[in-house]
This record gives structure tokens, sequence and C-alpha cells, in this order.
């Protein structure tokens, strides 16, 4: 009897590693909150014109070689860290990756990312050395993590290294409220975080620009943060009603934001903005105080941009995988909406929603839920043209689908959050 019970508490306790194992390769690891990509220079001038290359903080990466060994492939690549760097935070971001990944500096392992068809960046920092630095991407396909959402190719892209001073621009928000005279009122917040051991100070000045000429608001903010704290930097102004996003009139304007750290320029960071007010009344959705009716097609249903007015559609719905960020940004400036959908899928996977089923309903899919909508959320939520998101794309609702709702609509209450398999439950705006 006595062994019975023994080997009973050992298999209770492997089965529960095995469990915990899981867990542990379903959870995002020491990846850094998401964003837009967004790329740092030393030269407002060369910010402006938008290229990489022209950058002294962006390292090239060599292109990388691969190793299969059964269901892991290794992408290794290299790049050389110039000495200027020594005193500033060092970013990696990987593009794409077609599987859960591992990320290695140096031999080093730096972090997780349980899905990789969306951008991540990861602080390499402590890793990196001045000179020659290798990056090594290890994929997994066989990870449960993959469930949710895997390419069958495995393959990686949009490796790239950034440099920032320790404190840095980590972030760009922008909320719009229309007056009584239909100007809008443009609120800025800009997230900025403080790397290093000591107490540091910036003054960050910033010009928003119409027709890259005409200067709408332009001015300064300081901040001083002591260490490892985060804050915010914040301005408003005033915008001409010309001066606002819609499909109509797809006005872009230009953020020019520029970062001194004891008098000396730190970073340099310029993007085109969509401003717009966006509102959910009472089941009907308005841009400006002016009622829309979407009528979006799936982007894996066409061709090309071009196709999508052209069959009479005012947007399209998109999964945030591949060339994802590119197409949301096109159609920004072609004057299209967009509903972006979170890379889960489980179309596939049955109806049956106890645990151990379908992910919508099953306990151990709650927090790669939320973290893989909430990436979804800040990755895109700076574009003009989102005017919604979609949880996932999936037969069956649960828990999993509700939680996800309730987080984004936390976030943005008047954009749209639907689910195509609310089946008339309460998981979706109607």
């Amino acid at each position: 009897m006595k062994r019975i019970l023994f080997f009973a508490t050992i298999l209770l306790a492997t089965i529960g590693n095995l469990c915990a194992q899981e867990d542990f390769n379903l959870s995002a690891r020491k990846v850094e909150p998401a964003r837009p990509r967004l790329i740092p220079y030393h030269r407002m001038s060369d910010a402006v014109k938008g290229e990489a290359s022209l950058s002294r903080f962006v390292a090239v990466c060599e292109e990388p070689t691969r190793h299969d060994n059964g269901s892991i492939a290794t992408f290794t690549t290299h790049f050389a860290m110039p000495v200027t760097w020594l005193n500033r935070q060092v970013i990696l971001r990987v593009g794409y990756a077609s599987a859960a990944y591992t990320v290695k500096v140096n031999g080093r392992e730096i972090g997780f990312a349980p899905t990789g068809v969306m951008g991540a960046e990861f602080n390499i920092t402590k890793a990196t050395t001045e000179g020659r630095n290798e990056v090594v991407i290890l994929l997994d396909n066989s990870l449960l993590a993959n469930k949710l959402y895997a390419p069958k190719e495995l393959k990686v892209e949009g490796i790239e290294v950034v440099s920032q001073p320790t404190i840095r621009m980590r972030d760009i928000v922008a909320e719009v409220r229309l007056n009584e005279n239909g100007e809008g009122i443009a609120e800025f917040v800009i997230p900025v975080k403080c790397d290093a051991l000591n107490r540091k100070e910036a003054r960050v000045h910033y010009a928003l620009r119409m027709n890259d000429t005409i200067v709408v608001a332009e001015g300064y903010r300081e901040v001083a943060l002591d260490m490892r704290r985060e804050d915010t930097l914040r301005f408003a102004c005033v915008l001409p009603a010309k001066a606002l996003w819609s499909a109509k009139t797809p006005t872009l304007l230009r953020l020019d934001l520029e970062s001194r750290i004891d008098n000396r320029i730190a970073e340099c960071i310029s993007r085109k903005v969509g401003l717009r007010q966006i509102e959910l009344r009472k089941g009907k959705l308005l841009i400006n105080n002016e009622l829309i009716t979407p009528n979006l097609v799936e982007w894996s249903a066409i061709k090309s941009l071009d196709e999508v007015k052209k069959y009479g559609y005012n947007g399209i719905i998109i999964t945030l995988d591949r060339n994802a960020e590119k197409i949301i940004e096109e159609c920004e400036r072609v004057g299209l909406y967009v509903v972006v959908r979170t890379p889960i899928d489980t179309t596939l996977l049955g109806d049956d929603i106890r645990r151990g089923g379908n992910p919508s309903n099953d306990p151990i899919w709650h927090e790669s839920y939320l973290w893989r909508n909430s990436h979804t959320l800040h990755s895109t939520k700076g574009c003009g043209a989102v005017i919604g998101y979609e949880i996932a794309k999936g037969k069956t609702s649960g828990y999993n689908i509700y939680e996800s709702y309730l987080l984004l609509k936390s976030l943005l209450p008047n954009h749209l959050i639907i689910y195509g398999g609310a089946k008339g439950e309460w998981a979706t705006d109607k």
C-alpha cells in the first residue's frame, strides 16, 4: 500500500511539473512593453526622412544563418556595437517569427516570446559588449504556445538593434476630443523611462506640423526621473478642423520629438500621425462627430488596398501578422478604416469548451489571451485608421474571450471590440 501511495505521489508530482512547464511555455518572459516600431536618430533632418540606414543608433544585423535540429530552428546573426553606445540602452527588435522563440545574446538567455508573428522587443543592454555581438533566436515548433497561431514555415524576419539613451522616450500616444467649434483638442502622452542607476534629467522639444511646413504646436517639456522610474510627458494643442483625419480626408500631421540630456541631443524621433476623435454612442460609431458605417473586408480575401474601395468597402480586417503594420500605416495614408485581429485562431480546435478543449474557455490559456490582445492593441493604437480590434478568430466563446473583451474595453472604451464567435453573448460590440 505504501508503495502504491509512493508511486501515486510521484505521478501527481510529474503531472504537476508538466502542467507548470506548459504554463511556462505560454507566458512571455522579459519582453518589453509593446509599442509601434520606433527608430531614434541623431539628427532631426534624418529622422524626418525615416530611413533607418541614416541613423547612428541602428546597428545593421547580418543575414541570419539557419540550423535545424528536430522541431527547433536556430537563426544566428551578428551586429557590431560602437563604443558610443556603451552608456546607452540597447534594444533588440524581432519583427516577425513564425513560432514561439527564445532569444540569446552572446550565449546569455534574454527572454521568451510565446508568439513571434507580432513584433517584439527585448532589452539586451547587459548582455552586449563593444564590437561584435551574437544574436541567436531559437524557434521551437513543438511548444504548446504555437497551438493558438503558428504558420507552417519556420522563418525569422526584421531583426534590428537600436540604441536609446538611459532616459528614453518609450512610446507616443495621442487622444483627441472636439470642442464646440469643431476644432480638435489633441493631448499627447509620451511615456519616458529611466534605465540609469542614478537620477537623470532630460528636456524634450516637440513640434507638430501640417503639410511638413505649417507649425500647429511647438514647445518643450522637462522630466527628471530616479533610478528605474517611468513617467509621462504631456502637451496639448488645438487642431483646426482641416487637420483632423478621417477616411474621407486622410490628413497626416508630422510630430517631431528631440530629447536633450545636458543640452546635448540624445535622440530624435519623427512620426506621421492621424488625429481624430472616435466615439461609440449607443452602438453607433462616430469619427469627428460624423456617423460612419464600417463595411469591412478580410485582408486575406483581396489582393491589394486598391480593390477595397473598388468593391465598395471602406476598410479591412487584418490579423497582426507578417507585414501587417506596414499595411495598417498605408491604410492610414490612403483613408481606409482598420479592425486589427489578435493572432489567435481556434477555428480548427473543436467546439468543446471544457478544460483541455477549445482554448477560448480553458484556464491554462487565460494569461496568453490577455497578453496577446494587449500586445496587439499597444502595437497599433497610435494609428488613426484603427477603429477597433477583434479578440480572436474562432467559433466558440468562453472565459478567456470575456476577459479579453473587458481588458480591451478598459483600455480603449470608444473603439469597436468584436468577436465573431460570440454567438449573441455580450463579449462583442453589436
